[in-house]
């Protein structure tokens, strides 16, 4: 075989080793391993399997990576996070077509079934008042974990004031008093519920 034809099948055959390898900047994401019935601990509070807690972490990083590759400064205002196939996005973007791009984006990943686009819109989407709170995140999660009325599993994002509440419970009962519990929090203008009754 003389050279210039060694050469290109060399590279025929590195182009083709690159389609076989997984884009690096982009997490895997399996389907979720979700049971139709919720879980219970010893005192009656829903818990959720190591498993499914992954996947949600998993889905929130998949759709964080691919808004940031397909237009980082746009998407730069953007949170995600994922619960029980429902992912939450917060915060801001410019235009109303990066509103439906980011929607589109995260119902593209394999086990997602809903998408709560909580987004605004804002000439600047980076401004720190979209910046989700984490310290007060942070307050409002010990606070529901410590709260013995309240038995549904929660998480809460806080954006300019704004609670979003996502979690799984068995009663509409229970997804009010999370909402109410939060609403009693400084900081917290009003509670929007993204809760999972089942």
């Amino acid at each position: 075989m003389n050279k210039p034809a060694k050469a290109l099948c060399l590279c025929l055959g590195l182009i083709g080793l690159a389609a076989c390898t997984p884009d690096q900047g982009s997490p895997t994401v399996t389907a979720p391993p979700r049971s139709s019935d919720l879980s219970f601990d010893a005192q009656g509070r829903v818990v959720r399997p190591r498993a499914e807690r992954n996947w949600d972490d998993s889905v929130g990083k998949k759709v964080q990576t691919m808004l940031a590759q397909a237009d980082r400064e746009a998407f730069k205002g953007v949170s995600v996070r994922a619960w029980d196939g429902g992912v939450l996005l917060t915060g801001a973007v410019a235009k109303p077509d990066q509103r439906r791009r980011a929607a589109e984006t995260a119902r593209s990943v394999e086990g997602v079934t809903q998408v709560y686009d909580d987004l605004v819109l804002a000439e600047n989407p980076a401004h720190p008042m979209y910046i989700p709170d984490p310290n007060l995140e942070q307050r409002i999660y010990a606070g529901l974990l410590g709260e013995d009325a309240i038995t549904g599993a929660y998480t809460v994002r806080v954006v300019n004031g704004v609670a979003f509440l996502q979690g799984s419970t068995r009663s509409k009962a229970d997804a009010d008093k999370a909402a109410d519990f939060v609403r009693g929090f400084d900081g917290v203008k009003w509670v929007v519920d993204r809760i999972s009754v089942r």
